[in-house]
């Protein structure tokens, strides 16, 4: 599914005889800068990893005008925060800049968070971005950045619309119970995700060719991980889950078939919308398989769980599975074709554990009788 923003920058231009960072003051009135959004009607900042800005956002703009073979940069690292909301809206930064009518045409790119960009290294003629180093905890670091956008000299003075996309990773973890279990309560009272690659800083090259968005000139990002691991659990999500003490109640997958997979109908959110550092997957190596709770490298999920079955008590199990081996198919056979890999940019990936069981059934048989020897008594 495409994850993407659109905000309308309505562009202008320093006066041609200005240097890149000389604006003119006395405009014709026409000429102004504006701003709009997306609609959007929050009063606070937008939700990590939602589609809509709101009040108190802000973005940083980079872009140059180009005249013949020269160019002029015209926004390097410019702040424009929106300040109202509604439709269109309204954004707001100082000084403004005005349409250089004389120009032959303007490239624009753009950040968000505007920290983001201010705090690495854009280059406002090439797009090329070198970020900081990124901590996720979880619930912030949505970061997004626009497709590179050009304005012919006949769109002067339009509105100039920068097309934003998530480069962060958007993951949820469900849990159901299959019919087996229909006469128990399943709790799950703990998940771990553990082994997570969590720092790190990414590039985007002067390309801005990729097409993984949907769009034709996006931004061609590339992870680079730092040495560490992290560990979530459902409270660092976006909208965490409340497990409570004795456990949160699964619900039933009443159409579980091992034989005949499909997305569970019926399903419980654990981990609700998790903001992520796109990674790929190690696979664990031999020692970690055979004891998995001490792997220190693969990328694991450990989920505690009851099952309680009326007269029968409760009883508690600890599980611990491994992000690599997931597969396309809700059954119990891996299918090295459909395993994930890791997560990537932009995607938004739910992750189905159904939890089953084979219950204690017993039969009955009779041996047959053992014959014995025959014994005698003569009574006379």
């Amino acid at each position: 599914m495409r994850m993407k923003k659109v905000i309308i920058l309505a562009a202008v231009a320093i006066a041609a005889v200005a240097c890149s960072r000389t604006y003119d003051v006395a405009p014709a009135s026409d000429q102004a800068i504006g701003f709009g959004s997306w609609t959007g009607y929050l009063t606070k900042a937008r939700v990590q990893g939602s589609n809509e800005f709101t009040v108190g956002d802000r973005i940083a703009v980079y872009g140059y005008k180009e005249t013949g073979t020269t160019k002029s940069t015209v926004f390097d690292d410019v702040e424009v925060e929106m300040t109202a909301a509604g439709a269109p809206g309204t954004w707001f930064y100082s000084p403004l800049r005005y349409w250089d009518r004389t120009a032959d045409s303007y490239v624009f790119y753009s950040v968000a968070p505007a920290a983001v960009g201010t705090a690495g290294n854009v280059d406002p003629q090439t797009g090329e971005i070198t970020s900081a180093s990124i901590t996720f905890a979880g619930n912030d670091n949505d970061i997004l950045v626009a497709d590179k956008e050009t304005v012919a000299k006949a769109d002067f003075g339009s509105q100039v619309v920068l097309d934003f996309n998530h480069i962060a990773t958007l993951v949820d973890f469900k849990v159901a119970k299959a019919p087996t279990l229909v006469d128990a309560i399943v709790k799950v009272k703990s998940l771990t995700l553990a082994n997570i690659k969590a720092t790190g800083k990414f590039s985007v090259n002067d390309a801005y060719n990729a097409t993984v968005y949907g769009g034709t000139a996006g931004p061609a990002v590339t992870w680079n991980p730092a040495t560490g691991n992290a560990t979530y659990d459902p409270s660092k999500a976006v909208n965490p889950v409340d497990l409570g003490t004795d456990g949160i109640e699964i619900a039933q997958d009443t159409a579980f078939d091992p034989a005949h997979p499909t997305t569970p109908a019926a399903s419980t959110m654990i981990i609700d919308n998790l903001v992520v550092m796109p990674q790929a997957f190690v696979e664990p190596n031999a020692a970690e398989r055979t004891t998995p709770a001490t792997a220190t490298t693969a990328q694991k999920l450990t989920i505690n769980y009851t099952i309680e079955v009326t007269g029968g008590g409760v009883n508690e199990y600890t599980s611990t599975l491994f992000l690599y081996d997931f597969d396309m198919a809700n059954d119990d056979v891996q299918d090295a074709s459909t395993f994930l890999g890791g997560w990537l940019t932009g995607k938004h990936y739910t992750f189905y554990i159904t939890l089953d069981s084979t219950p204690i059934v017993f039969g009955a048989t009779v041996n047959d009788w053992t014959v014995a020897n025959g014994y005698h008594y003569l009574l006379n």
